[in-house]
């Protein structure tokens, strides 16, 4: 028997060391044909070629073959990309990716000129300048969209649900991203969060501190295309008391990462509605995820964009750069993010509300010489604001009306109990 089990375990062991060779064979024949095909390039091309740049495309068609967020960047792409995350620069204010091949808006970021000019989540950009963007990469493509503050760029976009492709035409911009805005709707808190980006977590805090007396709070995630993990992780902690806020996850086990909430003893307790969409994404999808699968809020809207991947910027020698996929999150139940995204606990579809014809209606205050009730407070956005921001917000409409039903459900309990 033992001898038996000698034999498998050499011929095992003998198989997949060939296997093993037979792959390095394989692969240092395929970088043989590489350099041939190079060097018959470079002697019988009908023009003579720049072989730095025949290599650097070689390159980042295998690197752009593995998925949409890999990409190789020469030494002036990477400079630029650190311009564009530490700087300020003339853009457009859009997230963009390639699905299917197809540049495509991941979500327009509030108040940028992308967002005035009325550019939605998964609409695809199929001509820049009337440049097909047909097989452009998407560095091709950012490189394009930026430019200096006050030119013009004009996209044809096709929509869902329209016949035709349509120019807009936008101009550039620096960007300026205001991270948080809040404000009071009655008793309930809106949080907006248009992007987490570097002290977004702080605002957060800053925003929760200034909505004092509040009952119930609307977190409201749409068209956020994500941002800065770590932000992320601190904004979720705020509201999770304790557990795994995300995970991180790579080829190998041992490359597992999870990041843990911290128990501050100062997180509140009321209800919370976060408001999610298409273009809600990566870092954004992070929090949504989290609330969701801690049940410290419901999730309303329609399902998010499915970016749950990590993608690692690694130097090169030559001061090039390598994006490279490295992980996936996943969320605290162990869910995966890419190509799902989070799924809402309530479908709530965005809509036009339609007001019916006015009618005169007697009231209290019409009758002669009614009693004189209490004047009501100042406020600081007015009533009229504020029913004219819901009446144009459907999907915030419903988000306000769960969180006040919430506020009023916990406490027929607590008077219960």
């Amino acid at each position: 028997m033992k001898k038996i089990l000698v034999v498998l375990l050499f011929v095992v062991v003998g198989y997949n060391s060939a296997f093993a060779n037979t792959v390095n064979i394989n692969k240092y024949e395929k970088l043989k044909i590489f350099a041939r095909v190079m060097a018959i390039i470079d002697n019988n091309y009908v023009d003579k070629v720049n072989n730095v740049k025949l290599i650097d495309n070689a390159i980042k068609g295998m690197v752009s073959s593995l998925d949409p967020h890999s990409s190789y960047m020469t030494k002036d792409e990477y400079k630029e990309l650190k311009v564009v995350t530490t700087g300020k620069f003339g853009g457009l204010g859009i997230e963009i990716t390639l699905k299917d091949g197809v540049l495509t808006v991941v979500a327009p970021i509030e108040d940028t000129p992308a967002y005035k000019a009325g550019l939605k989540s998964k609409d695809m950009i199929i001509k820049i300048n009337g440049k097909s963007t047909l097989g452009m990469s998407l560095q091709d493509a950012v490189k394009i969209l930026r430019g200096k503050p006050g030119t013009k760029v004009t996209l044809t976009i096709l929509r869902k649900k329209q016949a035709k492709p349509f120019d807009v035409t936008i101009t550039r911009a620096i960007i300026h991203v205001k991270s948080v805005k809040y404000k009071k709707i009655g008793n309930i808190g809106y949080l907006r969060i248009a992007q987490f980006q570097q002290g977004t977590t702080q605002e957060v805090k800053n925003a929760l501190n200034k909505l004092k007396n509040i009952k119930g709070l609307v977190i409201d995630l749409r068209n956020n295309p994500g941002g800065l993990l770590q932000e992320a992780i601190g904004v979720s902690d705020l509201f999770v008391k304790q557990g795994v806020i995300v995970s991180i996850r790579g080829r190998n086990k041992d490359d597992t990462q999870y990041f843990y909430a911290n128990d501050d003893g100062n997180e509140p307790t009321y209800p919370i509605v976060v408001l999610i969409n298409s273009g809600t994404a990566s870092a954004a999808e992070i929090v949504s995820g989290c609330l969701k699968d801690d049940k410290r809020a419901i999730i309303m809207g329609v399902r998010s964009f499915g970016k749950g991947s990590v993608q690692s910027i690694i130097p090169l020698s030559d001061g090039s750069a390598l994006r490279l996929t490295t992980a996936k999150y996943y969320t605290p139940s162990g869910r995966s993010i890419q190509a799902i995204g989070i799924e809402p606990d309530v479908v709530v579809k965005q809509a036009k509300l339609t007001e019916e014809a006015n009618t005169y209606t007697l009231r209290e205050q019409d009758l002669a010489h009614h009693l004189i009730g209490p004047k009501s407070s100042k406020a600081e956005y007015s009533k009229q604001d504020i029913e004219k921001m819901l009446k144009n917000d459907y999907q915030l409409l419903r988000a306000v009306q769960l969180t006040k039903a919430l506020v009023k459900a916990e406490n027929i309990v607590c008077r219960k109990k």
